[in-house]
């Protein structure tokens, strides 16, 4: 087997390179998809918002219901809807219902399509005000405003703190724990 000569590496080097650009330039030249593909029309965004108060007025529960409970859901698709209409409203009260409502319009917000809804609700009785954002094509997500928000920073509603949580306790004296007194003065050193 004969060496290959310096030059021809870097002409087989070059060429590889050459093909490779030329790939890099074919493959952004594609056409791909933007944010603004994923932003529903005013009209879309409004329709999906109307067949959703609609199916909660109605008692449709929103996602999977076991039969044993048929609760409305504060967060799931609206059956039968083509594009999946896919609800998320964690201010639902179990067991109170939607008995009108009236979309006041789109109002600025987080999202490009935000709606400001008064709810007139049931059980307990209450009237409220509520934005809700409208995210996506197929499927369409609707959130409520708070749970949007919540989403944005990657946080959720805590769960109410059990009482045997708070029961915990912790020992008093360094003698109980020989390593306290220690990692109590490395502490002070460190922050000060």
């Amino acid at each position: 087997m004969q060496p290959i000569p310096k030059n021809s590496w870097n002409m087989v080097a070059c060429s590889r390179l050459r093909v490779l650009f030329v790939i890099f330039l074919m493959s952004g030249c594609q056409e791909g998809r933007t944010n603004a593909d994923f932003i529903p029309s005013s009209g879309q965004s409004q329709e999906a918002l109307t067949v959703a108060l609609d199916a909660w007025k109605a008692g449709i529960p929103s996602g999977p219901v076991p039969a044993t409970s048929p609760v409305i859901q504060p967060s799931g698709p609206v059956p039968a809807t083509s594009p999946v209409i896919h609800v998320t409203d964690s201010s639902r009260i179990s067991g109170q219902t939607l008995d009108d409502y009236q979309i006041l319009g789109e109002v600025p917000g987080n999202a490009e399509r935000c709606f400001a809804v008064k709810l007139k609700l049931s059980n307990p009785t209450a009237e409220k005000r509520e934005r809700y954002v409208i995210v996506g094509i197929d499927p369409l997500w609707i959130f409520r405003q708070e749970d949007y928000d919540l989403l944005l920073h990657w946080e959720h509603q805590m769960p109410p703190a059990r009482p045997e949580d708070s029961a915990v306790t912790l020992p008093e004296s360094s003698e109980e724990n020989g390593d306290s007194k220690r990692e109590s003065e490395v502490f002070d050193s460190v922050t000060r």
